[in-house]
């Protein structure tokens, strides 16, 4: 059991880690550092392979305990083992993991609101508009049309 726990104690550490690289990303988004944001991602991936290795290891306890492997595995050993200090483990991982993925859904959210910005300033130069979508043409789909006028119209 003391090793199940200490793994969770690490995967809540890298998860913590984790959460501090994308506040950083999201920093560096915000300034749009591209070259902080390639040392960032880099930061991400190697503590993202650090995760999947301690899944890993925490489903071959969990096995060797006897239980199945993943989240169902875990939620049975919570459930046949009530240790405060277990069950407080697991909530703070589960609680981090959380963060993590709203702070990787908000970083998402920016970088697409920065390639929707990028593409209407390229269309403008190539085309001299913005092409949007309706919400319906005539036939009941969408179709492209122009924002705005022209360049040479303004």
């Amino acid at each position: 059991m003391k090793n199940i726990i200490a793994l969770l104690d690490q995967a809540k550490t890298l998860s913590f880690e984790l959460l501090n690289v994308l506040d950083e990303e999201r920093a560096a988004l915000s300034r749009e550092n591209i070259s902080t944001l390639e040392t960032i991602i880099e930061k991400k991936l190697g503590i993202a392979k650090a995760l999947q290795e301690m899944d890993s290891l925490r489903d071959n306890a969990l096995v060797k305990l006897g239980f199945a492997p993943g989240l169902a595995g875990m939620e049975a050993l919570l459930a046949a083992h009530p240790q405060q200090q277990l069950n407080d483990t697991w909530q703070a991982l589960c609680d981090v993991n959380r963060r993590c993925k709203e702070n990787n859904l908000l970083a998402g959210t920016m970088i697409r609101k920065n390639q929707l910005v990028t593409d209407q300033a390229l269309q403008v130069l190539r085309h001299g508009s913005i092409e949007t979508e309706q919400t319906y043409s005539a036939k009941g789909t969408t179709a492209l049309r122009p924002q705005s006028a022209p360049l040479g119209k303004a």
